[in-house]
């Protein structure tokens, strides 16, 4: 399980936003600086689960599951290339009983089997934000202190 630590800025029912430094992973990437989704910078902004009852202010450590996440990248990666060679694959044997050129076939059912395999996997993206799943999770907080207010000697 990969962990993190970071600052409450906003509570919200069952979650919390929290400010956190870019994970480690993002520093070889070229595109750290000008990434949207994660603000740009060296600090973001993320949505985790609350279970703790953090408050605005608070330290927490996240945790992220690690093998959902391992299984999610698979998925991704691979099953849109898996999709696009079974389906040129079957175009390929296909094609000399459909009367047709067997690389045009070929490429075009691999095509349309890449497309059908990013559908699938944008329906489950839908279905993924929806859910809680994937988001991170508070598993300790350390409360801050209630802030100090100093007395003003000249306004006595």
């Amino acid at each position: 399980m990969a962990r993190q630590v970071g600052v409450v800025t906003e509570v919200k029912e069952n979650s919390a936003m929290v400010k956190t430094n870019r994970a480690p992973a993002c520093h070889g990437c070229s595109q750290q600086n000008t990434c949207q989704i994660m603000g740009g910078g060296r600090e973001m902004e993320i949505e985790v689960l609350n279970p703790v009852h953090a408050k605005a202010g608070d330290t927490v450590t996240l945790e992220y599951g690690s093998g959902r996440r391992l299984g999610l990248s698979l998925l991704i990666y691979i099953f849109p290339i898996f999709a696009l060679v079974i389906g040129a694959v079957l175009g390929n044997y296909s094609a000399p009983a459909l009367g047709a050129d067997p690389s045009m076939l070929a490429a075009l059912i691999g095509f349309i089997g890449l497309i059908l395999a990013l559908g699938v996997l944008l329906a489950m993206e839908k279905k993924a934000k929806q859910s809680d799943i994937y988001k991170p999770t508070i598993v300790r907080a350390k409360h801050s202190p209630p802030a100090a207010t100093e007395k003003c000697e000249l306004c006595h």
